[in-house]
């Protein structure tokens, strides 16, 4: 077995789903692009590949605490409601976590591929509701599931029946089952759903094993480099035309041992001997330690994380641009991730005249944006100004500036400006 599959079988006891007959002449071969549902055991194997990686890791830990920094909100017209109960649902989803760790949780199931969240029920209102991500690697698909993964559905009764179908969930150790109905699940995949198989998307680690392979092998080749850089190598020289002369015997080599480990400055020996590192050199390990991070910049950056937050850790980026990256990541990738999941509650609890949102406006690198929507919204309402003076329809102000005004009052522009008794422009 390759080191991803003895990882998974050490950790997670895989042992009885690994099959060698699968496993080619490739060493990485082990993640499954096909997102295939008897391979439900490669789940498991990404996750014992997360949590053993250091680069992997840090990149998840990444992610997933900037992610669960975010706010939730529900409005109504524009208004924040303080009192949905969504708010209280989502702030204690279930008896062992709060809001953060659950979006924690939610990060980093997306991010193996597949976050699955259970629902108990559809009314927001019910007391006893509760909310969990399930780990993808304890999931069996029923048959029919199978069946319809690639199908296009049209009639409500077939959508009926697919959300009737159970899901097998086991239990550590396979102490205990649930049976649970795939309706009460709400999906987000990493990449896409979309790709052939509606209940099982395919995830972005099937295309970095073998960057995460070789970032686990320059930190174990670091290792042993550190753990050979002191010692020594220690030989007798002799001439090699004196046949009379016997190898070493284990007395004498246990002597020049002693005597290497010794605190004496000088030593009188017989015959000159040859001292040779294991390692010659030293810049090796430089450059095994560029390597892992490179790894994990290109980890972090198939994620969607910016090269100056990735080094915002490591101290290599100015504050400014670790604020500015920050904010982009949260536009670009964090945002759009939780828009997908409170897109399904809306959808689960039948938001219509509601929207729950996730903002992470509230941290202190998001003013960096207020202060620039803030300048852009002015130098907007100027020129809003300037054309209203200048008596441009309101049809074209809107296609210009694209915004939505209507009803644009045009006397106070029209009166804005007089002539007076010189020719110059005043203003009433």
């Amino acid at each position: 077995m390759n080191w991803f599959q003895n990882l998974g079988a050490s950790i997670f006891g895989l042992n009885k789903y690994l099959d060698e007959s699968v496993t080619g002449p490739d060493d990485y071969f082990i993640l499954d692009p096909n997102s295939d549902f008897g391979q439900y055991s490669t789940d498991a194997l990404k996750i014992g590949v997360v949590f053993n990686n250091p680069a992997v890791l840090k990149v998840f830990k990444l992610q997933c605490d900037m992610f669960s920094l975010g706010k939730v909100y529900v409005y109504r017209k524009g208004k924040s409601i303080e009192d949905d109960p969504f708010l209280d649902l989502i702030n204690n989803p279930n008896p062992f976590q709060q809001r953060s760790q659950f979006l924690w949780d939610y990060m980093f199931w997306k991010m193996i591929g597949n976050a699955y969240c259970y629902v108990d029920s559809d009314s927001v209102l019910s007391e006893s509701n509760k909310l969990y991500f399930l780990d993808s690697s304890k999931i069996q698909f029923p048959d029919k599931l199978r069946e319809y993964k690639d199908r296009l559905i049209f009639s409500k009764e077939a959508e009926r029946m697919i959300n009737d179908q159970e899901i097998t969930y086991t239990y550590e150790g396979n102490t205990a089952q649930e049976k649970i109905k795939w309706g009460k699940i709400s999906h987000v995949s990493d990449l896409s759903n979309g790709t052939g198989n509606w209940f099982k998307g395919r995830s972005t680690i099937d295309a970095l094993y073998e960057i995460i392979s070789n970032s686990k092998a320059s930190v174990k080749s670091k290792n042993i480099n550190v753990r050979y850089l002191g010692k020594y190598m220690v030989a007798g020289q002799a001439d090699p035309k004196d046949v009379t002369k016997t190898p070493l015997g284990d007395q004498e080599k246990q002597d020049i041992e002693s005597k290497m480990n010794s605190r004496k400055v000088v030593h009188a020996v017989k015959s000159m001997i040859d001292i040779k590192r294991f390692v010659e050199r030293a810049d090796v390990i430089g450059a095994l330690d560029a390597s892992y991070w490179d790894d994990y910049f290109k980890i972090g950056s198939e994620f969607g994380i910016p090269r100056d937050v990735l080094e915002a850790s490591l101290k290599g980026a100015t504050y400014d641009n670790q604020q500015e990256a920050r904010g982009a990541h949260v536009e670009y990738t964090l945002s759009p991730a939780g828009e997908q999941l409170m897109n399904s509650f809306n959808k689960r609890f039948g938001y219509k005249n509601k929207t729950i949102l996730m903002s992470w406006d509230h941290l202190s690198f998001m003013q960096v944006f207020a202060k620039r929507k803030a300048e852009t919204d002015k130098i907007k309402s100027d020129t809003l100004l300037n054309l209203m003076k200048a008596g441009v329809k309101e049809e074209e102000i809107n296609s210009f500036l694209d915004t939505e005004f209507t009803e644009l009052d045009y006397e106070p522009a029209k009166r804005s400006t007089t002539s007076n008794n010189n020719g110059q422009a005043a203003t009433n």
